[in-house]
């Protein structure tokens, strides 16, 4: 007559989360080792070495769970430091990927062209409705370059304050050369997303990884 699954009828404690019988806990493994030690054949005892084994496995676990349970505690207060720190970046100047330029009093705010190798660039200044309004060249070397627009249009006229676009291309001899443009703006809020730090510039969102430069 075949023996069916053994099964048990108790059910987890009340206010606490159903256990996972996959996982084995340090209670099981000295449950075990004891039902192993009063069930052996008393004509041919554990082997000394092999108890030892087991004891030291069992050492191994017990000091392993102690060092992850403090390694998630250093992560966690290293996380909450970080985070605490990231809140003085709101209101502070942040230089991060983008090509967008304000105008205000007449002065435009920075820019900056990250090239990957040496070039001329030729910057063509667009307003909000995506006319060309002033253009001009930046000889650039490998890494990063100012870009600064003067805030005037072609005939060097004054313009007026509000936002502006910069359309750059990069070439060196005739051949294009790979860059990044950047923008300078404030810090105007913070959020966490999975516990990283996100900034908002320019009404964009960008990972603290991403900032180039805090002024």
């Amino acid at each position: 007559m075949p023996i069916e699954r053994i099964a048990t009828s108790t059910g987890p404690v009340l206010g606490q989360p159903e256990r996972d019988i996959g996982e084995v806990s340090k209670l099981d493994f000295m449950t075990l080792l004891v039902a192993q030690i009063q069930n052996q054949d008393p004509t041919s005892p554990m082997d000394n070495a092999e108890f030892t084994s087991q004891i030291t496995q069992f050492t191994m676990l017990d000091e392993m769970s102690g060092v992850n349970d403090k390694l998630e505690e250093s992560i966690m207060v290293g996380q909450s430091a970080n985070n605490t720190a990231m809140l003085a970046l709101v209101g502070k100047d942040v230089t991060v990927e983008g090509n967008a330029v304000s105008l205000e009093d007449g002065v435009a705010s920075e820019n900056v062209i990250n090239s990957k190798g040496p070039g001329v660039a030729v910057v063509k200044v667009m307003d909000e409705n995506g006319n060309q309004v002033d253009t001009y060249t930046v000889e650039l070397t490998s890494g990063l370059n100012d870009a600064f627009w003067d805030g005037m249009d072609s005939d060097g006229n004054p313009l007026a304050d509000g936002r502006y676009s910069l359309d750059v291309s990069v070439t060196n001899s005739g051949l294009d050369v790979p860059f990044t443009t950047l923008l300078t703006g404030s810090v105007d809020g913070l959020r966490y997303e999975n516990n990283v730090a996100v900034v908002m510039v320019d009404s964009h969102e960008y990972y603290v990884s991403e900032i180039y430069k805090v002024s």
